[in-house]
């Protein structure tokens, strides 16, 4: 690419997964612009070369709820989006999300217009009421290019419109993830996870799953969870009732070095979602050397290593023990966790991903 193209994000400022693609986009030689319903509560855009943004306005809960984000707010938004692509003179427009920003996209009306289907906007927004399903449709049929983070989820969006999806999934920064170093490793044997705690996620079921486990080894085990959610309180009741309280630690959300730590203390990642999109966390526990416990549901299986990973039936809970320990029987041994690692350096690292994308730009 002779020239650094132009593109005009229309993206959530604040989400991680919109950092790393303008990053690492910016490290191709790119120029990026970024248009964003939402108010920034972040700083990683402030001094980066090459971008700009743009930010309406909205506060975060409101987009997310789309409660309050009313039709003035919408039009408002629409004309501020269209002067600053204007002045942008974008090559692409690339709307990520397709019932918020994807709608956007095509109001804007670039003809060179990337659409990046996320996940709820997928799973959930289309069954809202035939008008979001109407939204819907149009935003993926208006969009040259559509493309999915999982095979999964661009399955789901083709019962709505029969046409083609390129599979660009989130990647993961493996200079970051890694796995600890030898002598650093917690002694105790550790069952995690990170994700929020909501019903979709399972963390329920994880809970009923660790109380089995421990009743069935003869050494030291402790569950830690890390993440935020209306359930919580649920939750630790659940614990209490089974009597594990003391094994099981509720940890809040966490990211960054925390979030690394927190993998690198696991001898196995544990995903038992009723729901799941792709499953990010899922790939950064292995690029960690963790082996993964998932079920089979949504873009899971796409995530989880076949070498070192067990994928579960969700409705057969009465296995789920036996697969437990025997990814705990291997975990922390050297070969598991470089074959665990591989598998994410092969298929999910950023760069990796990021060469994806360029070679959507490339045939837009």
């Amino acid at each position: 690419m002779k020239n650094p193209q132009k593109i005009l994000f229309l993206a959530d400022i604040n989400s991680t997964h919109t950092e790393l693609w303008v990053k690492g986009l910016l490290g191709r030689g790119f120029k990026i612009a970024l248009f964003s319903l939402s108010k920034s509560v972040i700083t990683w855009a402030d001094d980066l070369e090459n971008f700009e943004y743009h930010c309406f306005g909205i506060e975060v809960n409101e987009v997310k709820s789309n409660r309050r984000f009313g039709k003035f707010s919408y039009f408002s938004a629409l004309t501020e989006a269209r002067n600053y692509a204007e002045s942008i003179a974008p090559d692409i427009v690339h709307a990520h999300y397709a019932s918020s920003y994807g709608t956007l996209a095509r109001r804007v009306g670039h003809p060179k217009t990337v659409l990046s289907l996320w996940g709820s906007d997928v799973y959930q927004f289309p069954k809202r009421s035939p008008f979001h399903r109407l939204l819907f449709k149009r935003a993926v049929r208006f969009a040259k290019v559509v493309c999915s983070t999982s095979v999964d989820m661009a399955r789901e969006a083709k019962k709505y419109v029969d046409r083609e999806i390129i599979i660009t999934p989130f990647g993961v920064d493996m200079d970051l993830f890694v796995p600890a170093q030898v002598g650093t490793m917690n002694e105790m044997t550790t069952i995690g996870t990170a994700k929020s705690l909501e019903d979709v996620y399972g963390i329920d079921r994880l809970i009923d799953l660790f109380a089995e486990f421990n009743s069935k080894v003869n050494f030291p085990v402790q569950l830690q969870i890390y993440g935020e959610g209306t359930k919580k309180d649920e939750l630790i009741a659940q614990t209490q009732r089974l009597g594990i309280e003391e094994l099981v630690t509720f940890n809040g959300f966490i990211r960054g070095d925390d979030l690394i730590r927190a993998f690198q203390s696991f001898n196995v990642f544990v995903t038992l979602s009723r729901r799941e999109s792709f499953g990010v966390s899922t790939l950064e526990a292995q690029a960690c050397g963790v082996p993964a416990l998932v079920t089979n549901v949504g873009g899971l299986p796409e995530v989880t290593s076949p070498e070192t990973g067990i994928i579960v039936d969700e409705n057969s809970p009465e296995t789920w023990c036996d697969s437990l320990l025997e990814l705990v029987g291997k975990s922390r041994d050297p070969y598991t966790i470089e074959l665990t690692r591989q598998f994410v350096q092969d298929n999910f690292s950023h760069e990796v991903c990021v060469d994806k994308l360029i070679e959507v730009y490339r045939n837009v």
